[in-house]
């Protein structure tokens, strides 16, 4: 048994409309956003992102949610700018996960991040990137490491398995509740 599962995704953004002038780096609407505020489910995601993938911008979040309370699309935000390369090399940025959070009890919390059309000269572009998603195998165990834990402090997570997991984050990202036990076995 493996405890981890990996996932890649081919990202492409196209061309859309240019972002309205005079707020700076800020988009001013939802249209300036190309993927609104979110932390990835799993424990860690690989993104490898080229010369012409500008917009990707992250912020800090208390444990491993976002949205409400713990953020929004208003301020905060930081830009990620990769660093230039030779030609044919992409640079690459790690995100945390919310799963990670997790596991460490909220000690390593979830890289909150979204994709923004910084500039009309972006907009006119295409976008490219790739993730790679890490996560655990639908049986293996995700419960916080007590490494974690201070003394005397409860641990912030029940047990539960990969496969529970990822299926109560997608009924989270819904909008849907757990579904109630239904005393059969």
């Amino acid at each position: 048994q493996t405890p981890s599962s990996a996932a890649l995704g081919m990202l492409h953004y196209p061309p859309c409309d240019p972002p309205a002038e005079g707020r700076g780096r800020q988009p001013v609407s939802s249209s300036a956003i190309r993927v609104g505020e979110h932390t990835d489910f799993g424990a860690y995601t690989f993104l490898l992102l080229g010369d012409g993938a500008q917009g990707l911008q992250v912020k800090s979040v208390a444990g491993g949610e976002v949205g409400g309370a713990a953020g929004g699309e208003g301020e905060g935000w930081a830009d990620v700018v990769p660093e230039p390369q030779p030609e044919g090399v992409v640079g690459a940025v790690v995100n945390t996960g919310a799963l990670l959070a997790r596991w460490t009890n909220d000690v390593w919390c979830a890289t909150a991040h979204r994709v923004i059309v910084p500039t009309a000269a972006a907009a006119a572009a295409h976008r490219y990137s790739i993730a790679c998603f890490i996560d655990p195998d639908a049986d293996f165990v995700v419960a916080v490491d007590p490494r974690f834990a201070r003394p005397g402090e409860e641990l912030r997570y029940p047990p539960t398995t990969g496969l529970e997991y990822l299926m109560g984050k997608l009924r989270e990202a819904q909008g849907v509740q757990k579904p109630a036990a239904s005393g059969r076995d």
